[in-house]
């Protein structure tokens, strides 16, 4: 479970940052909105230094700040040389103070320590000081004892998350494709395909115990966009509704993901379930997914890691819906899903924040799901 908590000063938030993203930042602003002294969304942006690239980044991303209605800024510079951030983060501190933003905290990050820079007349000395250990920083000490530790970077994330294909599982079941004779399914043997790798248990069966002809059919369902819909929208509940597919599809993606507990825990006007309630087993899902995506051939991959997007964004985690949506494009440029989704990402659109579909919001026993 994702432990939550709030640092005390920039110093702090330094050390907590990589502990959220998963990984050290390496060169790179972060900018994390406030609203009164609650932290809210961080971003990452690498270092720039062209002028009109530093003005034309910092006027995005302020932007994105503002749509959150963040009363203020705080920025965090993590450099690898000395001064490697000055231009980008000065046209972000000027973009928040044009946009009305107040930046209470201004830091420099570099060989363990935190620069508090003076003021830009240089009468005033910047103010330097060694980062705190992540045991001795209370917002950082659940993720040492739940044994988190970030990884080095963003590259070595990159393979966790999308580890590399199985080449002899994805060859085994690309010649059930080409063979033409997968195993025949019908409705409800397609449903306890897909409730098995989406058993949210950490004993459940491995996926990669599944033969290649399963998995030749789980791939190629979700070929199917009015079953692919379906699968993603209760997996992600208020994501989007499920009134735009047939009925039956509708119950049968219920079906499929009702081991999840967070699909089927809510009716009609119900609160929505959030997505911190499960976080354990949300992991455990995204994960048995990222292992189908690697038993496949590359060409059904990129809508299998689109699924574990769209499920890694309703939780929340921005930094791995990217991963996988940035995966699947390199895969395949043309996905269509996948493009919309990360430029939705990249403009920090939030899925919960999207405009509700029109017409009735109906109850769980005729399949309708908040949107």
């Amino acid at each position: 479970m994702t432990p939550t908590a709030s640092p005390r000063d920039a110093s702090e938030l330094a050390v907590l940052v990589p502990y959220q993203l998963g990984y050290h930042p390496g060169p790179s602003l972060v900018l994390a909105a406030l609203h009164g002294r609650r932290l809210g969304m961080v971003q990452r942006l690498d270092l720039v230094d062209d002028p009109r690239a530093c003005a034309a980044l910092a006027e995005h991303s302020i932007a994105i700040m503002v749509r959150e209605r963040a009363q203020g800024v705080v920025v965090l510079a993590f450099e690898d040389d000395e001064g490697g951030s000055r231009p980008f983060r000065a046209a972000v501190t000027s973009a928040a103070l044009a946009a009305g933003l107040a930046v209470p905290d201004h830091v420099v990050v570099r060989d363990g320590r935190c620069w508090v820079p003076g003021c830009d007349d240089g009468c005033c000395p910047p103010q330097v000081r060694a980062l705190p250990r992540p045991e001795e920083v209370p917002a950082v000490a659940p993720f040492v004892m739940a044994g988190v530790r970030p990884l080095a970077s963003r590259e070595e994330l990159v393979a966790t998350v999308v580890p590399p294909t199985d080449e002899t599982r994805a060859e085994g079941v690309a010649q059930v494709i080409v063979s033409g004779e997968p195993v025949p399914v019908d409705d409800d043997e397609l449903a306890a395909l897909w409730s098995h790798v989406l058993d949210p248990r950490r004993s459940a069966r491995p996926v990669g115990d599944l033969p290649d002809a399963e998995l030749a059919v789980l791939g190629g369902s979700l070929l199917d966009v009015q079953w692919r819909d379906a699968l993603m929208a209760v997996l992600a509940p208020g994501f989007f509704s499920l009134d735009d597919v047939p009925l039956e599809v509708g119950w049968l993606a219920l079906d499929a993901a009702a081991e999840c507990p967070w699909v089927d825990c809510w009716e009609g006007d119900d609160e929505l379930p959030q997505a911190g309630e499960w976080s354990d087993e949300l992991l455990v899902v995204r994960g048995r997914l990222v292992e189908l995506a690697r038993l496949l051939p590359q060409p059904l991959t990129p809508t299998v890691l689109v699924t574990v997007a769209h499920l890694a964004w309703w939780a929340g985690d921005g930094t791995i819906t990217g991963i996988c949506l940035e995966r699947a494009l390199e895969i395949d440029p043309e996905h269509r899903l996948a493009d919309l989704m990360l430029r939705l990402l990249a403009t920090g659109v939030r899925p919960w924040a999207l405009p509700p579909a029109e017409g009735p919001q109906p109850g769980r026993d005729s399949i309708g799901r908040a949107s």
